[in-house]
């Protein structure tokens, strides 16, 4: 699977995110760019930032009157201005809620892949419709729901899709289209992973089941996916706290 570019993962370029990092940075304390590029690297492990980039975009922020400066020998600390503050609670009310929803979901799918950490609570809310286009270009549906359907293939003898649809909307608080979910079986069936069948003339429901091949593939598109759940949902996780001001 290719992987996304940072901007495809939290919805921001590089430039935007470091000139929101030093916003959120500077808040309430002076920073200078040595601090600044040091902790975006802690903090955002494999995206190389350098110094240079760090500190001219302190200075394009410091132009447009968004952070201001003070030299102390041959250091330059900045502090974000009012107008730097208010550039974040923009950003805040753009996307603070949609963020917010979609690490809801994201957990639930992370304990479900790692059981790590506590379990989240069940869901009292689908993934708002809002938030659905979103949610579908940080994450692959197409690998969540393979997920899922050659998870219930090792546990049960046949399932139908309409069940992994359900569990889906139960379990995680999402679930794609009807529609998808049956183009999705069908590809599924093409490639040797399920096996589907008429259990009667009526052919209504169509039931489905596991094979070898779809046996293999499982762990595959497991690890796939714990690893895109994870980088995601640690970078969405950092971007609240721009917004909310505490440890994400």
């Amino acid at each position: 699977m290719k992987e996304k570019t940072f901007q495809q993962t939290v919805g921001f370029s590089i430039k935007d995110t470091v000139a929101l990092y030093w916003l959120f940075k500077t808040k309430q304390t002076e920073c200078y760019s040595v601090e600044i590029h040091k902790t975006f690297q802690n903090d955002f492990p494999g995206r190389p930032v350098g110094y240079e980039y760090v500190a001219r975009i302190a200075k394009q922020l410091e132009a447009d009157g968004a952070l201001k400066v003070r030299q102390e020998q041959k250091r330059l600390f900045y502090h974000a201005t009012e107008l730097g503050i208010e550039r974040l609670r923009r950003y805040e009310k753009l996307y603070f809620q949609q963020f917010h929803e979609i690490v809801l979901v994201l957990d639930r799918f992370y304990y479900a892949l790692t059981k790590n950490g506590d379990k989240p609570a069940a869901p009292n809310h689908p993934l708002p419709e809002e938030f659905r286009a979103y949610f579908s270009k940080l994450i692959s549906v197409k690998d969540i729901v393979r997920y899922l359907a050659l998870k219930l293939s090792q546990t049960r003898s046949s399932f139908y899709m309409a069940e992994v649809g359900q569990q889906l909307e139960d379990v995680f608080g999402w679930t794609p289209s009807n529609g998808y979910l049956y183009q999705i079986a069908r590809e599924m069936e093409e490639t040797d992973l399920l096996i589907g069948y008429w259990p009667d003339e009526r052919r209504t429901v169509r039931k489905l089941k596991g094979t070898d091949a779809g046996t293999a593939f499982y762990d595959v598109i497991a690890k796939s996916l714990e690893e895109r759940i994870t980088t995601t949902r640690h970078y969405l996780r950092y971007m609240l706290a721009f917004f909310h001001n505490k440890s994400a």
